[in-house]
């Protein structure tokens, strides 16, 4: 669950790099080879938009030099592609990139220009043009002043102190000392690595693009559309939770449309989560009165009452939450230091035949919070995979030089207790991808009536 930040289009998801879930030790900090020409007039910030089949994605380099003279392009904003540029090549006056990448190498080629890159790309079966322009911010702080205040930042906000035992200690000290003479690039890896090794989801290191838009470069599809099946079941997709009333209103005229189905499939796989209003306006239409869906709990909550994890804090520590704006959730998160989602009871006729949840290990945070509470209100039977056990609520907080530290500074309960972090939910019933998880789901729909 993440605060709102620019608006994008509703057919586009906010996809943010990963964090690799192994630690990398000190001497692999800087183990990538980066091979190629130096070029002093590439050096610099430089904002990045890819265009692809899906849409647009936006992203951030940092060119500078390495020791050993080569030219480092790294990428330090979002990277849904995963791209690594590991050579630089000056032939004439067209520059050659390339380097690996999630769908296969990369191969960028661009006419040379002091301020401004334009080009075409290929990335295994991936291919279109980029755009990258200079940007005016510098870095004016050291690699190491960066690193400590960054690091201190999430020592500080993380919503538990536990992994700062003396192995955290030690990890931190080992990290910081191969920043000595370091590039950015070193910077940005080996802060990525510490927070990573926290083993907890929703924290990563990065410098926004502007505009900051990314989209998902699996597919790109509406956020809500429905059908009808046969055999009178209706089938309804929720391809992301976006924060948008259009879409609340959207999703009222898929139930409105429904309304008179005999048993509803809800396929939320591949919902990597999102904002918070649209997953509320599912629970009004499932849930006839008011349900809590599950609870945030802040480290401000626990150091106030004196307790090591929310399992242990009161139940007047809680404040309740029943709104649709996100930014209005983290003002009362932030306020109270612990809140109760409630949701349910405000659709026009909330709808009450037998419904199907479709999940999977691609289903993140928000989702994972509805499929959890769905499946222990016995709502709905959840068909499919177990979710992906990323779980928590985060916040992009300002650093040093323009980054963006992005830290989860909330755990979270469902209603019956369960911690979904790391674990993940897991379904009624296993089932197959694609259609098959939909036979299944249309099959036990009809068994109900």
């Amino acid at each position: 669950m993440t605060s709102s930040r620019n608006a994008i289009a509703m057919s586009r998801r906010l996809v943010l790099s990963g964090l690799a879930a192994a630690v990398v030790s000190p001497a692999m900090a800087r183990a990538w080879q980066i091979t190629g020409d130096w070029i002093p007039q590439l050096a610099g910030r430089w904002d990045v938009i890819f265009t692809v089949p899906a849409g647009d994605l936006a992203t951030v380099w940092v060119i500078e030099q390495t020791p050993s003279g080569a030219t480092s392009i790294a990428t330090v904003g979002p990277n849904p592609m995963a791209l690594a540029l590991r050579e630089t090549r000056l032939i004439g006056s067209t520059l050659r990139l390339s380097g690996p990448t999630s769908t296969g190498e990369a191969i960028l080629q661009a006419a040379l220009a002091p301020d401004r890159l334009e080009g075409s790309f290929t990335a295994g079966d991936l291919g279109g043009s980029f755009v990258a322009t200079r940007r005016s911010d510098v870095r004016s702080h050291t690699v190491i002043e960066m690193f400590d205040q960054s690091i201190a930042t999430f020592e500080e906000m993380l919503f538990t102190p536990a992994p700062f035992d003396a192995a955290w200690a030690a990890r931190k000290g080992e990290l910081r000392a191969t920043l000595e003479e370091a590039t950015e690039r070193d910077l940005v890896r080996v802060v990525r690595t510490l927070i990573a090794s926290a083993g907890l989801s929703h924290n990563d290191y990065v410098l926004e693009p502007t505009p900051p838009l990314v989209v998902d470069l699996v597919h790109s599809e509406p956020s809500i559309s429905w059908r009808r099946l046969s055999g009178g079941a209706g089938y309804l997709r929720m391809a992301s939770f976006v924060e948008d009333p259009a879409a609340r209103q959207e999703l009222d005229g898929a139930f409105a449309d429904l309304a008179a189905t005999r048993g509803f499939v809800v396929d939320l796989r591949g919902n990597s989560g999102g904002n918070l209003g649209l997953a509320m306006r599912l629970g009004d239409h499932l849930f006839p009165t008011q349900t809590t869906v599950g609870a945030f709990a802040t480290r401000r909550a626990l150091d106030a009452a004196g307790v090591a994890g929310m399992d242990a804090l009161p139940d007047d520590a809680y404040a309740a939450f029943s709104g649709y704006e996100v930014e209005a959730f983290q003002d009362a998160l932030t306020h109270a230091g612990a809140v109760r989602i409630v949701t349910g009871g405000r659709a026009p006729a909330a709808y009450a035949q037998p419904v199907a949840l479709l999940v999977d290990s691609r289903c993140a945070s928000t989702t994972e919070a509805m499929a959890a509470v769905i499946k222990e209100s016995g709502r709905a039977r959840l068909f499919g995979s177990t979710t992906a056990g990323r779980m928590l609520s985060s916040r992009r907080l300002p650093v040093l030089d323009g980054y963006t530290l992005r830290v989860a500074y909330a755990d979270f309960r469902t209603p019956g207790g369960a911690n979904i972090e790391g674990v993940g939910v897991a379904p009624d019933q296993i089932t197959g991808a694609g259609d098959a998880a939909v036979r299944a789901a249309t099959s036990w729909l009809r068994s109900q009536r």
